[in-house]
């Protein structure tokens, strides 16, 4: 395994470079970190090149001082394709990481040799999520992640039975929320409720893709996985029966067998 640190801008993003193949890029979801793919990067570093990075503001990346949209992520994420000399990749992309993902595929088409979405969403934030997201924004910006957000924010994260089955990693991601500065929590938040609709422009996208979700998800709305693979030309549709948002970490097993095939079935 190799890391490298990427220079974008006026910051380093922290990188994971495992194995040989066919590159798969893994983009985590906010407020995480790569570590949500260990289980998976384990499962697939034999056969393909895994590429795994810290997004911005998270992990062991460096945190901007100014604002940042997910435009700004997928152009990072372009950069460190460039800068690895990778012409093509599957870009996997969970929640933010999806949302990166989805922009990465619209502006650099011929750069993805596959898009994998997991539990994300192609539309803009409702009103009253909005709203909902405006509130918590507010409260970071009072008095920073506690230990009351932090549990509550592990509740919307993970499934109640997940939690039940294997409470210490449910304490690895709270810890790590835990660790995460004020300006980078606000960052991310911000970036997920601003970010724009882009559901209209899915139908030019014609790479193969995967759309996975979980039917227990309470903060990307399953039935928008069903939406983005009907709009999308070349998608599959995969609905996990349990579980929360946490799909990488609650459902590791199921989303390597899913890549695999993914990978088997359209990319040379």
């Amino acid at each position: 395994m190799t890391t490298h640190l990427i220079r974008t801008g006026e910051i380093d993003l922290f990188t994971h470079d495992q194995g040989t193949g066919i590159p798969i890029l893994l983009l985590h979801g906010m407020w995480c970190d790569h570590h949500v793919y260990d289980v998976v990067v384990d499962g697939l570093a034999g056969a393909y090149r895994i590429i795994c990075p810290d997004l911005r503001g998270h992990g062991r990346s460096g945190t901007p001082p100014q604002p940042w949209n997910v435009r700004d992520l997928a152009r990072d994420l372009m950069h460190t394709l460039d800068t690895l000399a990778i012409r093509s990749a599957v870009v996997v992309g969970h929640s933010l990481g999806g949302m990166a993902a989805l922009h990465m595929a619209l502006n650099n088409p011929d750069r993805l040799h596959g898009l994998v979405l997991l539990s994300t969403s192609a539309e803009a934030e409702k009103p009253e999520r909005r709203s909902q997201l405006s509130l918590m924004a507010m409260t970071l910006n009072m008095w920073g992640m506690n230990r009351l957000m932090a549990g509550r924010a592990a509740k919307a994260f993970f499934s109640p039975a997940f939690a039940r089955r294997s409470p210490g990693k449910v304490k690895v991601w709270r810890d790590h929320l835990l660790s995460m500065q004020r300006p980078a929590l606000l960052q991310a938040l911000t970036a997920v409720r601003d970010r724009p609709s882009v559901l209209a422009q899915l139908d030019t996208l014609a790479m193969p893709a995967l759309v996975m979700g979980t039917r227990e998800d309470t903060i990307a709305d399953p039935t928008h996985a069903a939406i983005m693979a009907r709009r999308l030309r070349n998608a599959r549709l995969v609905m996990l029966p349990g579980g929360g948002h946490a799909l990488p970490v609650e459902h590791p097993q199921a989303l390597i067998e899913a890549l695999r095939g993914f990978v088997n079935s359209h990319i040379e």
